[in-house]
């Protein structure tokens, strides 16, 4: 920092006069710089909910879930972090003021350098006690780059169903998708996104579709109702907010989940079938290599109920190709669907900025 200086002035009866102050340093501007540098991340990280509130609704819900399963883990809310840092912001730009003002009032050059310099250290050693704030900031975001990104201008299909009823191990197998696999409720937590590639039948034209595994649904209830977890959300979340095609998986023999039964399942298909009623749909009914008597009658019940149901075994390979060629079908379904939606946009936009109103893209929120 420019410091300036105090020169002694003789009079004419050889007299010292006092120190006349230079005008070539500019303290105050010193300080005002240094506040600048230090809140601008800060003003960049406290633009995060304007941010988020841009986003396309269901990229918003991930983040939202994500951020909450974050914070079971272990990790600090993100709405405490950004708090305490805008209380930082506060005390950075109170204390840069009150030092600015000081130095302005010194009569002496000397003192107005030893006040600026204490006030930009004591600055820096403001903001340095706050990182430990920041490494949690840090991991909150890497929490936020974490969630799936969903192309909105490819065909997808979702698979939607009961908690463990094998959603996961069909989408390994049709997709490049990986989600977790186990014998317990709620394995997946989050969105996995598969993709496959198709041609049309007759055509040149190679489709990029996403499989998409959803959580498992507990049931459905009102909107009104408060039932809903973020799970449940999220599920919901990718057919009302997202062009895709639905799969529903059915376990004939729920036994190993013990959340949903047949009836209660079936109640949950038709209730979602009423709430998406214009979406492409197909129905899965899966483990029917299952020779248990309780199976079988869960396989002859749904198949009475939805004679075109596919079903599958994802450990014998039975039902699978039937089911790839179904799914593929599927996607060419929602090419269509997508195709108009893009189209629709382009009108929009030549018709000018005020019909259509665009989200910002998840990068937004990274740190640059």
């Amino acid at each position: 920092m420019m410091r300036g200086r105090g020169r002694r002035r003789r009079s004419e009866g050889g007299r010292d006069e006092q120190d006349v102050q230079e005008p070539a340093m500019p303290l105050p501007r010193g300080i005002e710089f240094v506040r600048n540098y230090l809140c601008q991340p800060l003003r960049t990280i406290l633009g995060y909910p304007r941010l988020i509130s841009k986003l396309h609704p269901f990229e918003r819900l991930s983040i939202e879930l994500t951020l909450t399963q974050h914070m079971e883990k272990g990790g600090t809310s993100f709405g405490k972090l950004l708090g305490i840092f805008k209380s930082l912001r506060q005390r950075i730009s109170e204390e840069a003021t009150v030092r600015q003002r000081a130095v302005k009032l010194c009569q002496r050059g000397r003192e107005a350098t030893f006040i600026a310099d204490q006030a930009v250290e004591d600055l820096h050693e403001l903001y340095i006690s706050h990182a430990p704030i920041f490494h949690q900031f840090l991991q909150c975001q890497a929490a936020i780059n974490s969630t799936p990104v969903i192309d909105l201008d490819k065909p997808t299909v979702v698979f939607v169903g009961a908690p463990n009823v094998g959603k996961s191990s069909l989408v390994r197998s049709l997709s490049t998708g990986v989600p977790e696999v186990n014998n317990y409720c709620f394995t997946t937590k989050q969105l996995t996104v598969g993709h496959l590639w198709h041609f049309i039948s007759g055509t040149p034209l190679l489709i990029h579709g996403q499989i998409v595994d959803s959580p498992g649904m507990r049931g459905l209830w009102d909107k009104d109702d408060k039932r809903y977890n973020l799970l449940d959300q999220l599920t919901l979340g990718s057919m009302e907010h997202l062009p895709t095609g639905v799969c529903f998986v059915f376990d004939p023999y729920p036994v190993t989940h013990g959340l949903l039964s047949v009836t209660e399942q079936l109640e949950l298909r038709d209730g979602l079938r009423r709430k998406f009623p214009k979406r492409p749909w197909l129905d899965v009914i899966t483990k029917c290599d299952l020779v248990i008597p309780e199976a079988i009658e869960g396989i002859a019940t749904l198949s009475r109920l939805h004679p075109d149901a596919i079903q599958v075994s994802s450990v014998e390979g039975t039902g699978l190709a039937e089911l790839n060629i179904a799914i593929r079908l599927l996607l060419e379904d929602m090419t269509r669907v997508v195709r108009q939606l893009q189209r629709t946009k382009i009108r929009q936009l030549r018709a000018g900025s005020e019909a259509y109103s665009g989200f910002v893209n998840k990068e937004a929120l990274s740190m640059r």
